[in-house]
């Protein structure tokens, strides 16, 4: 039969002290006590619990406030199943109990009562001495500076060893059928003749608590028991990780036996290699993670379709990512652009770099200065604390400069002098900074025309054009259309609440037969609006609300003369407002604003 207190309240609560009738159990605040009890109104030595007579006994130990068994102040008592003993405020119980696991577990380790402790202490709370602490911290440095979970808990296990003193350290695993089986031995010369108690350690695991089972050979001295069982102490720590298999570190000794002190030492080095290999598992697995994201979007998996020009397209972007110098995106207005910037920023040796989009043409005149290069406390009105400009921002990283043809003359002249390497002050500051970033710019514009025009600097074209890249619109891209269309409604379906809701023939073959002069962008938009108007779960040509280009006769092919007609009827569906005109026209309101004044268009 065997017998173990509970503690059911109290600092201690929840551990469980199993009882060996060939040594006491003392409890108390003393370290050298098995059961210790943190408790202030506990006596360093409160108690002793023991076997005489057949009966297991508890005897106070001249404690200043004294051990109540069952309500009742004694010297002396018997303990018999159900017992309860209070101490301050730790209740504890008796139990004399059995599990099966507990008979296997018993008669699996040779034959005769063996002495257990579960213990779940913090062990660093026990440990004051400076020397331990320091290896301790040893072990720390050494299982940051490795970087492979495997060697983490080879060095751990050599490390361990040496602390502890013990004869052999191992750590096992879970494997099938054959149970505990051990992964890393020390000394390896060892690991085939080590035979890992397999009851034991599935009470380890079942637990969920550490087990010494100390002085063997001294309590046990049958002439069979070296050959079943050649060490005199065993400890078995399950390490506490969030990894679905449960380690368990193994530490045995022949003589002499461990003592308190090596039984804290391992277990607060099992918290310490349980945490560090929960750090190492979790970032082994986000660099994996980076690594397959990095890898897709290096196959430039945002833009979407697979025809010729597309195919050349995203050839060119993986060379041009592997340099360094700027890259031009020409294109007209929502092909995409900005999804070809993050596919260079994520295919080059910047992707787990920043990479910071902005709009030149939304930025005033008087402010491009300052975002660009940003400006100290105090330097202007308003100026209320220091602001790191996008370049700071941006530094080691990539800086997406989309509508560059709307940068004011000013800011082209300040633009330049960084990508010549110059470094630059923030506004209202002396400080000088440099930064490593890379530039990729953005048109839709003709921008050798407005070098003519003397609205743009041709010295700066050139740094920003050292490689270009022309994004194909919508209408060149073949067979792209059908797949972009099945994409949208994929996406958008589900985003919208209507995973029922498809394209009838009729609207496929309008969008098919459309223009599409606002590309990617007006497609996205108008598939987006269709889904939530349409009244049905078939979205018909009517819900598109799409120009049909075979009402009036085609006069001419100018883009600019149809990309007019269609600001126009924009304006008209929304009654002058130019953010509704834009979201129809897929466009940004920016975009909206410069076609209304390049255009003539009037609001009204």
């Amino acid at each position: 039969m065997v017998a173990y207190l509970a503690v059911e309240s109290g600092r201690e609560k929840g551990r469980k002290y199993y009882l060996d009738g060939d040594r006491p159990l003392h409890l108390g605040r003393a370290l050298s006590c098995e059961l210790i009890l943190s408790d202030p109104v506990c006596s360093r030595f409160h108690a002793v619990v023991y076997w005489e007579d057949q009966h297991w006994q508890i005897r106070d130990s001249g404690s200043r406030n004294g051990t109540l068994v069952n309500g009742q102040k004694i010297d002396t008592a018997l303990l018999i199943d159900g017992t309860v003993i209070q101490i301050g405020a730790s209740v504890i119980r008796m139990f004399e109990d059995l599990t099966s696991d507990e008979d296997e577990f018993l008669t699996a380790a040779g034959d005769a009562s063996i002495s257990c402790t579960l213990l779940e202490h913090d062990p660093l709370r026990h440990l004051r001495d400076a020397g331990h602490l320091i290896d301790l911290f040893e072990l720390s440095l050494e299982m940051l500076q490795v970087g492979n979970p495997e060697q983490v808990m080879k060095r751990a296990v050599e490390l361990l060893r040496q602390k502890v003193h013990a004869d052999v350290v191992a750590l096992s695993y879970q494997e099938g059928k054959q149970g505990h089986q051990p992964h890393i031995v020390e000394p390896a010369d060892q690991a085939d003749s080590l035979k890992p108690p397999q009851a034991i350690l599935r009470r380890v695991v079942k637990e969920g608590r550490a087990i010494w089972i100390g002085d063997q050979h001294a309590r046990n001295a049958t002439p069979d028991l070296p050959n079943r069982s050649p060490w005199s102490d065993a400890i078995f720590i399950p390490l506490e990780s969030n990894a679905s298999s449960v380690a368990i570190l193994q530490l045995y000794r022949h003589q002499p036996s461990f003592s308190e002190t090596d039984f804290q030492v391992a277990l607060a080095a099992a918290k310490l290699l349980a945490a560090g290999l929960d750090r190492l598992l979790q970032h082994d697995s986000l660099r994996v993670q980076a690594e397959r994201m990095a890898k897709r979007n290096a196959d430039t998996n945002e833009l979407i379709g697979d025809s010729p020009v597309m195919q050349t397209l995203k050839d060119r972007i993986v060379r041009v990512a592997r340099a360094n110098g700027g890259v031009l995106v020409r294109g007209e207005s929502g092909c995409g652009k900005e999804l070809v910037a993050r596919a260079l920023h994520r295919s080059s040796h910047r992707a787990n770099r920043p990479m910071l989009s902005v709009n030149c043409a939304a930025i005033p005149a008087e402010l491009v200065e300052s975002q660009f290069f940003g400006h100290a406390k105090g330097a202007f009105t308003g100026a209320d604390s220091d602001h790191e400009g996008w370049f700071k921002q941006a530094h080691t990283g990539t800086l997406f400069l989309d509508e560059i043809g709307e940068l004011p003359l000013e800011g082209q002249a300040k633009l330049l002098r960084i990508l010549e390497g110059h470094p630059f002050q923030p506004v209202g500051s002396t400080q000088q900074i440099s930064v490593d970033v890379r530039i990729i710019a953005a048109t839709n514009r003709d921008l050798a025309q407005l070098v003519r025009e003397k609205r743009f600097r041709e010295d700066l074209l050139y740094r920003l054009s050292v490689f270009e890249l022309q994004l194909p619109p919508l209408r060149e891209r073949g067979g792209d259309l059908d797949e972009l269309i099945d994409h949208f409604i994929e996406h958008f379906r589900l985003q919208n609440g209507r995973p029922q809701i498809s394209l009838s023939p009729e609207a496929r073959k309008k969008m098919q037969q459309y223009g599409w002069p606002g590309n990617v962008r007006q497609l996205r938009n108008v598939i987006d609006s269709a889904i939530v108007m349409a009244e049905s779960d078939l979205i018909q040509p009517a819900d598109l609300g799409l120009f049909h280009l075979g009402e009036e006769p085609l006069r001419t092919l100018r883009i600019d003369h149809w990309e007019r007609h269609l600001i126009v009827k924009a304006m008209e569906q929304s009654a002058g407002s130019v953010p509704e005109a834009a979201a129809l026209l897929g466009i940004s309101r920016a975009t909206a604003y410069r076609k209304l004044s390049e255009y003539a268009i009037d609001r009204e």
